[in-house]
């Protein structure tokens, strides 16, 4: 393509994208059509043609005349829910010399996956000096991570028909977690295997000292500094406090979102069967985070996280931008656990394993954890029959449909 090819490529996508509004196009096409009577002056529709050759010509010159100079702010959280409005902020202050008219914010580098709902919230008037606030509402119609591009605070002024101004913001990147229905409660299968010989910290707890638990008396040889003086002086013998230390079982949350190669790429139930394994899967990090259990390692398709960070909370927070960007893998992962994270898996009493299929491999898997020690539960996400016929076990081994997770029928596991 020549250099003025590409040009002319890049203006007419820049008057698609930004500069025409819907009533300008609207008003490009009557202008096309009414050019057919432009062949003799003696068809009424000539003049209509004229008129709307000249309209656009006047509003370049009126809207370039009036571009707005503004100073503008952005305020938008980097991250979001699927399905769940985005609510951001855009304050505007009019540094020009004359008032501006009809001032709007768009999005015009978005993702197609992030809508902006109020397109049409117009600020109708900012004086010279004066400031304004501009709210709107970016809704995300899947999970993942999007670049949001720049926020283009424009005037539409007059007759709505151009856009002038374009001030700037640039825009950090959006994550979207999955939207998923909290669980009333999820029972963790708690094993023999990777219970301390010492008691450690419980991870998330305030703090670094033990569990007071009551008093007893002085044992000689003890440390006076469990001395405990008030009940020494109230019962008149020496007393001394009594702690316990308190300790968190570690599990492992297991996401296989493994396809076997034998289902049809274009097989209908494979998105809403992985959103579903997805969504399951952020309901159950939800539902034990706060309790006295947390996930050391989570596999998410075939790549494999370990946590080091002390705080409960921000494992939830880490977990859930992992989910975000979790898709269907040809690779299966069941084959790298049992290798190279056999020490892992050494302090870890529970397993919670998410599957969207069910064969020998996993069968033997879990069977193999189970007689470790380990507590295993597994998950299978699934509207018809796996590869093999599953176990039925209403404790250990559970069936749910994608549908049943997706409408938040999934209460209790």
């Amino acid at each position: 393509m020549s250099r003025k090819g590409f040009l002319l490529v890049r203006y007419v996508r820049y008057l698609a994208r930004f500069k025409l509004t819907p009533y300008g196009r609207i008003l490009i096409y009557l202008t096309f059509f009414a050019a057919l009577g432009s062949i003799t002056v003696e068809i009424p529709i000539y003049q209509m043609f004229c008129a709307l050759f000249f309209l656009p010509a006047v509003v370049e010159g009126v809207g370039t005349l009036l571009r707005p100079r503004l100073d503008v702010r952005c305020q938008v959280p980097a991250r979001g829910t699927a399905g769940v409005p985005l609510k951001g902020l855009v304050s505007v202050q009019n540094r020009g010399y004359f008032t501006a008219f009809d001032l709007m914010v768009g999005f015009f580098e978005n993702d197609r996956a992030v809508k902006h709902r109020d397109a049409d919230r117009v600020v109708a008037s900012l004086r010279s000096g004066g400031e304004a606030e501009i709210p709107f509402e970016l809704i995300p119609s899947k999970r993942g991570r999007f670049v949001l591009g720049s926020a283009l605070v424009h005037s539409t002024f007059p007759f709505n028909l151009m856009r002038f101004g374009g001030t700037a913001i640039p825009l950090p990147v959006l994550t979207v977690i999955p939207s998923y229905e909290s669980l009333d409660f999820c029972e963790v299968p708690l094993g023999h295997r990777g219970r301390p010989t010492h008691p450690a910290p419980l991870l998330g707890a305030k703090g670094d000292s033990p569990e007071y638990v009551g008093n007893r008396e002085y044992v000689l040889g003890e440390a006076a500094v469990r001395l405990d003086f008030r009940a020494w002086a109230r019962l008149g013998r020496p007393v001394v406090r009594e702690y316990q230390d308190e300790y968190s079982f570690r599990m492992a949350l297991l996401l296989d979102t493994w396809q076997p190669p034998g289902r049809k790429a274009r097989s209908e139930d494979q998105p809403a069967q992985l959103e579903a394994a997805v969504a399951l899967a952020a309901a159950i990090a939800e539902s034990i985070h706060a309790r006295e259990i947390v996930i050391d390692l989570l596999m998410a398709g075939p790549e494999i996280y370990l946590f080091r960070t002390p705080q409960a909370g921000a494992r939830f927070d880490s977990i859930l931008e992992i989910l975000s960007i979790t898709e269907g893998s040809p690779t299966d992962a069941m084959r790298v656990i049992p290798g190279p994270l056999t020490e892992v898996l050494d302090s870890i009493s529970s397993i919670i394993l998410i599957a969207l299929d069910w064969d020998e491999q996993r069968r033997e898997y879990v069977e193999q954890m189970r007689e470790s020690g380990r507590g295993v539960k597994v998950l299978l996400v699934r509207a018809t029959s796996p590869a093999i016929v599953a176990p039925v076990d209403s404790e250990q081994f559970l069936t749910v449909t994608p549908r049943a997770i997706l409408n938040g029928e999934v209460r209790s596991l």
